[in-house]
C-alpha cells in the first residue's frame, strides 16, 4: 500500500471538499435570510468520526443519532466516496469522505450555524484538549483527542456558518 499516494490524494479531496462547503455557505444563497429564524440548538451531537469506519457505520449512526439530518447524496469522486447529509434548513450539513479502495472513513466536515458556535466550542473544550490559542472572532480553534491521533479544527466560513473538521494523524 502506497501511503504517500493515499495521503496526497486525501489532501486534494479535502481541499475540494472545503471549497464545496465554503461555496455552499456563500452570501448568494436565498436561504441565508431564513437562517436567522432557525432556533438555537439546546444540545450539539458530534458527527460520527471514527477513523477507518465503513459507510454503513456512518449511515447507521446518522439514522439513529442525528435524526435532524438526511442523506442528500452519495457520490464517487475519483478514488473517494462522499456522503453528504443536510438538515434541509439552510446551509447546515456534514460531509463524510471515504477511500473508494477500502471504504474507510478519512475525513469529516460539519458545517454548523454561527448561532450555535458557542455551544459547539464549549462541547469541544470539555471533550478535547485545546492545542492552539483561540480566535473568537474567526472561530479558529484547534483541538486534539487524548492520544493525539485526531485533530479537530473550527473556522468561520461565512457570516452565518462555521466548520468543524475532523482530521486523522498517522
Amino acid at each position: 500500500m502506497n501511503v504517500n499516494k493515499y495521503f496526497s490524494f486525501a489532501i486534494v479531496v479535502f481541499i475540494m471538499a472545503v471549497q464545496l462547503v465554503l461555496t455552499s455557505c456563500g452570501k448568494d444563497d436565498i436561504l441565508d435570510d431564513a437562517e436567522g429564524l432557525q432556533p438555537e440548538l439546546k444540545v450539539w451531537t458530534e458527527p460520527y468520526h471514527i477513523e477507518g469506519s465503513s459507510i454503513d457505520d456512518v449511515k447507521n449512526y446518522m439514522d439513529f443519532s442525528m435524526k435532524r439530518y438526511g442523506l442528500a447524496s452519495e457520490t464517487t469522486i475519483s478514488s473517494s466516496i462522499q456522503l453528504t447529509y443536510t438538515t434541509g434548513k439552510g446551509n447546515e450539513g456534514i460531509l463524510y469522505s471515504f477511500y473508494a479502495s477500502n471504504g474507510a472513513l478519512y475525513s469529516v466536515i460539519d458545517t454548523e450555524l454561527i448561532v450555535n458556535s458557542r455551544l459547539v466550542i464549549e462541547y469541544l473544550k470539555v471533550h478535547y484538549s485545546l492545542i492552539t490559542s483561540a480566535n473568537e472572532v474567526t472561530l479558529e480553534y484547534c483541538f486534539t483527542n487524548s492520544d493525539r491521533s485526531m485533530v479537530i479544527t473550527t473556522a468561520r466560513v461565512s457570516d452565518t456558518c462555521f466548520n468543524v473538521s475532523y482530521a486523522y494523524v498517522n
